[in-house]
């Protein structure tokens, strides 16, 4: 029987399959130290034709090189993505950070990001960071303590001044605890688009890896969130406060729920609270809330609908966006439990109620539609939201016949309407990647590089911006243009993929305000791991230089 030998491989060789070769592969990130052997080194780019280290071009490859070092210096939150306010204008302290509400988001975007730069080059640095960023987003669902539920964000306590300023005592949603051997708090009150994000990253970090124990963690942590989503729970106790002509009801109830995960920390006396329409329009359905479950409701008519008196009356409250979320998590949790007999029971009973939700899923995806277009493009963001869960979906889905009638009717049909032309290619390289065949042409595709090639170098700072004038303003949404802004040109934003292209001048301009390049990072790299953008500073890498880098 043969005998596997773990070896280590010379500097700039690495394991390719099962030996070792020689590569120019990227080490470590522009600009960070280190000491080996009692040598300061600093990481710099290598070029192999020239045999010697270079400074970096200003092509998109260096420029996704110069935004990931931004990240990890300035935007990383006790690991998670932030946006950094700074001292001043040299960028060399951060005082704050701000936009740590969607930080689950960004921090997944950036995983995915991460990731897909490790299918496209096996970079053992792009390794590296997917198995500390797979750690840290584990780290959301641990802390909370329940099954499935979580964190937008936490940190320790009483480590770094920073940090401390994002505890606010008085946010009911911020939660004191002990974890990793300390003082720490979180961030509760996690919507779905969080989710959307983190398991976005996670589930192209599972692909991505080699590494079985990390690829367990994201195993353990999908499959904890699916079974709670599955689980069908009787009687759960809830105060519902619904309007019955002109008044407004609060009753102890207790009701049948199905696709929620329970947050006991945030019930409200030991009650899921629900209240049926929103204060300024209790016939608004859609603004119903529930609070003390985060749900995954494909129609919110299945709980609200249990309301006395108005219950039987409530039509139909369909939410295409959360049945892509739900269809994605089950198919997911099936996809990293195939073929493990540890996960043989969990993997039958997801198929089980799979099989069983996939009519409905469809014909919920079918009814997709972005309802703000009329409202100059107010809360674009879900357009975004809808596209993390489609690529997952679609990235992994067997069923060839579902497959094909989501690409077709749903993303072919619905989503691509909405926002072909938005010079937004994180929609274009998920439509060009997953969706119905020819969808894009390839002249398409090369103007979504040329906009991408527009994205601003670090860093991405809150600066004015004014393009009245240079795009044809719209009569009926003032401030805004009536055709996309080119990249180069837009309003620096949080994450520009779910902010509408149309915005011609930044309010309260802040160059102290940076925002990460996650946002570049995961459409470049969507764009080079599926082939549709070449590698621009091809025989170059990142390695480790003798010296401090101010030589």
């Amino acid at each position: 029987m043969p005998t596997w030998v773990d070896r280590a491989c010379e500097p700039h060789h690495y394991c390719i399959e099962d030996r070792c070769e020689a590569a120019c592969l990227d080490e470590c990130a522009l600009g960070t130290t280190r000491t080996s052997g009692g040598q300061v080194e600093t990481c710099r780019l290598y070029s192999e034709g020239q045999n010697a280290f270079v400074s970096p071009g200003n092509g998109m490859h260096d420029r996704s090189r110069l935004h990931d070092a931004w990240v990890r210096s300035h935007h990383l939150a006790n690991g998670y993505v932030a946006e950094a306010f700074h001292a001043d204008t040299t960028y060399a302290t951060v005082t704050r950070y701000f936009g740590t509400v969607d930080a689950a988001e960004w921090t997944g975007a950036y995983l995915g990001a991460e990731s897909l730069r490790l299918m496209a080059t096996r970079s053992p640095d792009a390794e590296r960071m997917v198995e500390a960023q797979v750690e840290r987003m584990v780290q959301l669902f641990e802390i909370t303590g329940a099954p499935g539920y979580m964190a937008r964000f936490w940190a320790p306590r009483a480590v770094d001044p920073v940090l401390d300023d994002l505890f606010d005592p008085n946010d009911w949603s911020h939660h004191l605890t002990t974890f990793g051997g300390g003082d720490a708090f979180w961030h509760g009150w996690t919507s779905r688009d969080m989710y959307s994000g983190a398991i976005l990253g996670l589930g192209l970090a599972y692909d991505a890896l080699t590494s079985e124990p990390h690829r367990e963690m994201i195993r353990e942590v999908v499959v904890s969130l699916v079974r709670e989503l599955i689980m069908v729970r009787p009687k759960v106790p809830v105060t519902v406060r619904f309007n019955v002509g002109g008044s407004w009801q609060e009753l102890p109830l207790a009701f049948d729920m199905q696709h929620v995960v329970l947050v006991p920390s945030e019930m409200v006396d030991g009650r899921v609270f629900v209240q049926v329409g929103s204060n300024e329009s209790p016939s608004n359905y859609d603004a119903s809330e529930l609070v003390g479950v985060r749900e995954f409701l494909p129609d919110m008519r299945s709980v609200l609908g249990q309301t006395p008196i108005i219950g039987g009356l409530l039509p139909p409250i369909p939410r295409p966006g959360t049945g892509m979320m739900l269809a994605y998590f089950l198919r997911l949790a099936l996809h990293m439990t195939d073929g493990i007999p540890a996960w043989a029971t969990d993997h039958a009973a997801i198929q089980a109620h799979y099989d069983v939700q996939k009519p409905a899923l469809l014909s919920l995806m079918r009814q997709y539609a972005y309802h703000n277009e009329e409202e100059c493009w107010k809360q674009y963001f879900g357009i975004t939201i809808a596209f993390h869960s489609m690529y997952g979906l679609l990235r992994i889905e067997t069923d060839q016949s579902l497959k094909t009638a989501v690409q077709n009717e749903v993303v072919g049909g619905k989503m691509w309407p909405t926002v072909a032309g938005h010079k937004n290619p994180y929609f274009d390289y998920v439509v060009a990647a997953h969706g119905p065949a020819g969808l894009i042409s390839p002249t398409a595709i090369a103007d979504t590089g040329l906009q991408l090639g527009g994205f601003v170098p670090p860093p991405k700072a809150r600066v004015a911006v004014d393009n009245t004038g240079k795009y044809p303003a719209n009569p009926d949404c003032p401030g805004k243009s009536s055709v996309p802004v080119d990249v180069k040109d837009r309003v620096p934003s949080d994450f520009l993929w779910q902010h509408h292209p149309f915005e011609l001048v930044i309010p309260n301009p802040e160059p102290r305000l940076v925002y990460s390049g996650a946002d570049y990072l995961l459409a470049y790299w969507l764009g080079r791991a599926n082939g549709y953008l070449d590698d621009d500073a091809s025989g170059t890498c990142t390695r480790w230089a003798p010296g401090d880098g101010n030589e």
